[in-house]
């Protein structure tokens, strides 16, 4: 029997929402494909469902009102699961690189208490023993769901490389590089970085034969899952330069081993866009299928537990 989970994110500002429809969207997809219910329609972005009614799952990033609104449902029974986007480290999270993830590290114990479990999307074991210190935790992905595929425009690419994200000094620089592999070609990078809606995105990376996967800095080695998840279902191989952090994904998309080989990769997939496409989807639906991805991982945790669901 089917469970039914209710995305809330009344703890992140309109800009904060909008940067995480992607991964709400993703999970909520998984979730469907094994039979469960997934909600996420702004209405109900601040209500929560009651124990009998399902699983409210709430994702990371939380401040004094929130912990006090989730303690407060808590106590009239909502069950909570944490979607966890973020890498923990004695810095704070994501190393500490701003005041902002500092503080969210420092607070996210205070929500934890009221969570039966925690989902993180960083791989590791380090990781999930940070989580499962306060929450029995277990990695998630964003992994294959049928319902993401995308249709064909039936329009040929324009262009020969696409990146969507934030813009850094080091990506743009990376991205300046490519396009100066292509020379003599106008359009040969497609960015967007304006984080527009989600259709405008897709509309705009189908324009592009390949997707990149830059790392925002130096330090990150963490690949965003978001970011060849919706390139892959859009129809649209991926290449990356090298990351620490490269698993699962190293089993699915192209890395390459150096940033001057990264170049070479791009040229390459660029000239057989479609046919590494394939082949990178056909290992997607394989090894990050929903059950790999999302139903290990709850019943590891026992949210999917009916004993629980109970109680």
């Amino acid at each position: 029997m089917g469970q039914t989970f209710l995305f809330s994110l009344c703890n992140h500002n309109d800009a904060g929402q909008r940067s995480l429809e992607d991964v709400i969207g993703i999970f909520g997809h998984q979730l469907r494909a094994l039979g469960h219910e997934a909600v996420w329609v702004p209405s109900q972005r601040d209500k929560f469902l009651t124990r009998e009614a399902g699983i409210n799952v709430v994702v990371e990033g939380f401040t004094d009102w929130s912990v006090s609104w989730m303690s407060e449902a808590a106590a009239r029974g909502a069950r909570f699961v944490i979607l966890a986007t973020e890498e923990p480290t004695d810095q704070g999270f994501n190393h500490g690189q701003s005041p902002e993830m500092i503080q969210r590290q420092k607070k996210f114990p205070e929500a934890a208490r009221h969570a039966e479990a925690i989902l993180h999307l960083v791989p590791g074991e380090r990781v999930n023993a940070w989580y499962a210190q306060h929450a029995p935790s277990a990695y998630v992905e964003l992994g294959y769901a049928p319902s993401l595929i995308r249709a064909a425009d039936g329009r040929e690419p324009e262009y020969d490389y696409g990146f969507f994200g934030s813009l850094s000094r080091r990506r743009l620089k990376i991205l300046k590089e490519l396009a100066r592999t292509v020379p003599g070609h106008q359009k040969a990078v497609r960015i967007e970085a304006t984080f527009p809606t989600q259709a405008e995105r897709d509309r705009v990376m189908r324009q592009a034969k390949v997707i990149v996967q830059i790392r925002k800095d130096d330090r990150m080695g963490l690949v965003s899952s978001s970011r060849c998840n919706t390139a892959l279902h859009l129809g649209r191989p991926v290449v990356a330069e090298p990351h620490d952090l490269s698993r699962p994904w190293d089993e699915v998309i192209k890395f390459s081993s150096s940033l001057d080989a990264f170049y070479n990769d791009c040229l390459l997939a660029r000239s057989a866009w479609r046919g590494v496409h394939a082949a990178q989807m056909e290992k997607f639906r394989e090894k990050m299928s929903p059950e790999i991805c999302v139903g290990r991982p709850l019943r590891s945790v026992g949210v999917l537990d009916e004993r629980r669901s109970a109680a």
